[in-house]
């Protein structure tokens, strides 16, 4: 193959310049190829060309417009030099891409790389996800290695540049390589992938599965339109009293409110409940509290313990007051009024033995009450919990549609379902890997101080942990700095699309290993549908041009245009049915005049 240029000037191990002419220039981000030289063989080595530049020995910056136009009119033309600036990727040993530990020697010919090596780097990996092209060889697939999910993966870009739409192309490789995934989907940017762009069912459509919560809130994409769906819901009796605190925000601290939700969580097991009826004992156990309020007499401070000494006999009292309180709050306080054990021991076997509820307990239950009532104007509760076998069935897409839910409930139900599948990954092990896709990942598993969220600590968990079990994340954001900086970096392969904000570009810095200063200040200047993708997906890093998927996007922008033309379109209408309909009023009364 013809050389396009030749190494001149320093040449590294890493990078190298050559130079070449107008006619012949490698478009920058263009792969080359140069020859090295070892002691005892020669290896053809892969290079990215990262800059052009043109100059001239004459024209340089030092000389004034008349200077130059003067050489211009005896010269008329200065030839012009042009140069170019290359990475070196490595060359391929067997299956393995290997950095060379020699440079090239200048006067080396530079030529484009061919079809078939580009494929052997970047095409030829067993059951790969095919992901799109290399930006300057749509001849040339990418094919991502689905191993390289074993580390997590971060697709990060700024709204509009189209990683919903990237996640979506690698989702329907994925499930058709037999994955299990569960799509946490904020924004109903997943729930048309059993649609393609005409509304045809798509291939792998019996596959997928659409869950929404049972909410009066209509969704941002009728069902209808996605082919049905089904109600996700949860058994209010299957949350534990840490998880209830959790949801409702009731902190560690508040001990007396814990104590009264343990206690009614206590007495309602064995039973399928709902919050409202959770909430009805709560109400009894606070009328206790009324009961010791109003049941004091006087000369007796507020609160069930605060015995005036001059009072007389504290046990004769305590027993007439238990029973009172019993009465009144429903409970059975077998115990109350007992002698007090003789030991200490004898003493804690009694408090676990009794059905007595504790006098923290029936202080904490009319606070409580507030934090119930919250979870009782909820509409996610149902008789089906949460549908894990479902959820971890091979060869399935589950996409559960949070759109329009208050992301407090939001990050309950990331929460719950991670949690369950965590345990069962630990308790029994799982049959095959799952995969849990993060939209918005900033708002689930925010950084910074004061940042909190209640599926912050699994998905941390899962993100140091998972691989080991089986479980595997796919976080998307648009905020980068937003997360939380160890979850960023605990994911190894990176998708990095179109990005400007400094911020952004400052916390991929901190938690990609695989990315240059090179490939940062490409970012800003990537088109909608390119991206850079970083780590063990790939060989080495690539920029690549996002394929074509066969199911239809949730996440489109709306056309401004066409919604205002819509607009006008219906006032125009509108105004001629008015203009019509006094036109018909009008006539109606002339003819009834000349008629008279």
């Amino acid at each position: 193959m013809n050389a396009v240029g030749y190494v001149v000037g320093e040449v590294r191990t890493d990078e190298f310049t050559f130079v070449t002419n107008r006619e012949i220039a490698p478009p920058r981000l263009e792969y080359i190829v140069v020859e090295v030289h070892e002691p005892t063989r020669k290896i053809d080595v892969l290079a990215q060309v990262t800059s052009l530049s043109v100059s001239s020995r004459l024209l340089n910056t030092s000389l004034g417009y008349t200077e130059v136009e003067a050489i211009l009119n005896r010269l008329k033309s200065s030839p012009p030099i042009v140069q170019g600036t290359a990475h070196v990727l490595g060359y391929l040993e067997g299956n393995a891409v290997r950095f060379p530990r020699h440079a090239a020697t200048p006067g080396t010919g530079v030529t484009p790389a061919p079809d078939d090596l580009l494929r052997k780097f970047f095409s030829a990996v067993e059951s790969g996800i095919e992901i799109g092209t290399l930006i300057n060889r749509d001849r040339v697939s990418v094919m991502l290695n689905p191993n390289g999910l074993r580390r997590h993966l971060a697709v990060i870009a700024q709204t509009g540049a189209g990683k919903s739409y990237t996640v979506g192309v690698i989702l329907e490789k994925l499930l058709q390589l037999g994955g299990t995934v569960v799509v946490f989907d904020p924004n109903s940017d997943y729930v048309l992938m059993r649609r393609d762009p005409q509304h045809r069912v798509t291939s792998f459509a019996q596959h997928v599965e659409i869950y929404r919560l049972p909410t009066t809130q209509a969704g941002r994409i009728p069902d209808d339109e996605i082919g049905g769906s089904k109600k996700f819901t949860m058994q209010f009796s299957k949350l534990e009293v840490d998880e209830i605190c959790q949801m409702t925000g009731i902190a560690p601290t508040s001990t007396n409110i814990r104590k009264a939700i343990q206690t009614v969580w206590d007495k309602l097991q064995g039973r399928d409940y709902t919050p409202k009826q959770f909430k009805e004992e709560l109400e009894q156990l606070a009328e206790g509290f009324d009961a010791m309020e109003q049941g004091a007499p006087k000369g007796m401070s507020r609160g069930p313990r605060a015995l005036n000494p001059a009072i007389g006999d504290e046990k004769e009292f305590e027993r007439g007051f238990a029973q009172r309180v019993s009465e009144k709050a429903n409970v059975e306080w077998d115990d109350f009024g007992k002698p007090e054990p003789e030991s200490r021991e004898s003493n804690a076997k009694a408090a676990k033995d009794s059905k007595m509820p504790t006098m923290d307990a029936i202080s904490g239950a009319q606070k409580a009450l507030k934090y119930i009532e919250l979870l009782e104007r909820v509409d996610i509760w149902g008789y089906e919990d949460v549908p894990m076998k479902e959820l971890l069935r091979p060869m399935t897409l589950s996409v559960i549609d949070v759109a329009g839910v208050d992301q407090w409930i939001s990050e309950f139900i990331v929460a719950k379902v991670l949690n369950e599948t965590w345990g069962v990954a630990v308790n029994e092990g799982l049959p095959r890997p799952v995969f849990f896709v993060l939209e918005e990942a900033h708002n689930f598993v925010p950084g910074g101080a004061g940042a909190q969220s209640h599926s912050a600590a699994i998905i941390k968990r899962i993100a140091s942990e998972g691989r080991k079990f089986g479980l595997f994340m796919i976080l998307i954001t648009q905020r980068p700095y937003k997360v939380h900086a160890d979850t960023l970096s605990q994911c190894n392969s990176q998708i990095i699309m179109r990005l400007t904000n400094p911020q952004d570009q400052q916390a991929i810095r901190l938690s990609s290993e695989g990315i240059s200063e090179g490939l940062l200040a490409d970012l800003p200047g990537l088109n909608v549908g390119e991206a850079v993708v970083l780590g063990p997906l790939v060989r080495v890093p690539v920029m690549v041009r996002v394929g074509a998927r066969e199911s239809k996007e949730g996440g489109n922008d709306i056309d401004v245009i066409a919604a205002l033309e819509r607009a006008r379109s219906e006032v125009i209408t509108d105004t001629r049915e008015q203009k019509s309909k006094e036109e018909k009023k009008a006539r109606g009364r002339t003819e009834w005049k000349e008629a008279v």
